[in-house]
């Protein structure tokens, strides 16, 4: 018998669902990403600033809609 194929993990390709599931949770973060959106053209425009407030709030629109799920996807 081959002892050592107790030792190696699944053979199964891991995926990485976050990847998509932030991409669907984002569609659910409409008013954070106009707030960004509109900021990056603000910012582009005048040439100084940054929009980091905005980045961090639609972040954490798309985390709470992404945590409840990613953990649903782990075996």
């Amino acid at each position: 018998t081959n002892t050592s194929n107790h030792l190696h993990q699944s053979d199964e390709e891991v995926v990485d669902h976050l990847p998509a599931l932030k991409a669907s949770c984002a569609k659910h973060c409409p008013t954070q990403r106009k707030a960004y959106d509109d900021c990056v053209g603000r910012i582009t425009k005048l040439g100084e600033g940054d929009c980091e407030a905005w980045y961090f709030d639609l972040l954490h629109c798309v985390d709470h809609c992404v945590a409840p799920q990613a953990f649903k996807k782990l075996k």
